[in-house]
């Protein structure tokens, strides 16, 4: 599947000169950072402003026993693997910035890296983030029929990323169901979380996916 237009398209496919050396969190754009960080909050279970691999492992077990999938089955292990995928991205780019192997991330290191892997590492990110986004539609999509229900969607998102706000997952929902059939289709799902990881465009659905994303300025000033 093409990425859609909103989408930024995958970058080079070896590192520019200045690889390694950590880019800035102040060279991300605001919108990017700000989803950055709303992961790095629907991750973070104990709150601790850390996060370690074992956030990515409760998340997974937390999702697969939404759905009456036991820690160990089929389903479980998948999502397992593919949270595993995504965050050795994060330890590429802990490495590639001389963290130790199994350090915790802070709330900065983990902005700074992600954005690092957007900038040097796309390719690998953006695959990680679609394998991830397959097993967790092969979990909630329950009776198989190719689409994951409003119920499916909120069950799904409130076990693995905590989301609460019924308000939030009920329109997350409807803005992502691209062709307003009702039902989101598993390419509508796919293009949200990549949109999500990488868009820089404020009316991108994709920034939905997760709760509503910040106003625009536009939006901050109709309220006056």
């Amino acid at each position: 599947m093409s990425p859609p237009p909103s989408v930024w398209p995958f970058g080079r496919r070896h590192p520019p000169p200045h690889a390694g050396v950590g880019l800035p969190p102040a060279r991300v754009d605001a919108l990017l950072r700000w989803k950055m960080n709303r992961w790095f909050d629907c991750l973070d279970a104990d709150g601790d402003g850390r996060i370690t691999f074992h956030d990515y492992e409760l998340a997974a077990l937390r999702a697969a026993r939404a759905f009456s999938h036991r820690p160990g089955s089929r389903e479980q292990r998948r999502l397992h693997a593919c949270f595993r995928k995504l965050w050795r991205r994060h330890e590429h780019e802990a490495r590639r910035a001389g963290t130790a192997d199994g350090t915790p991330l802070t709330r900065d290191v983990f902005v700074t890296h992600m954005a690092n892997a957007l900038v040097e590492e796309r390719r690998s990110l953006l695959a990680a983030v679609n394998s991830l986004c397959c097993a967790m539609i092969d979990v909630a999509d329950e009776d198989g029929d190719n689409q994951v229900s409003e119920r499916e969607y909120r069950v799904l998102l409130a076990a693995a990323f905590r989301l609460v706000s019924e308000r939030d997952l009920r329109t997350a929902y409807r803005t992502l169901d691209r062709d307003a059939s009702g039902t989101l289709e598993h390419n509508e799902i796919h293009e949200a979380f990549v949109e999500f990881f990488s868009s820089t465009d404020p009316a991108a659905q994709g920034n939905w996916l997760l709760g509503a994303p910040p106003p625009t300025p536009r939006q901050q000033r109709g309220r006056y």
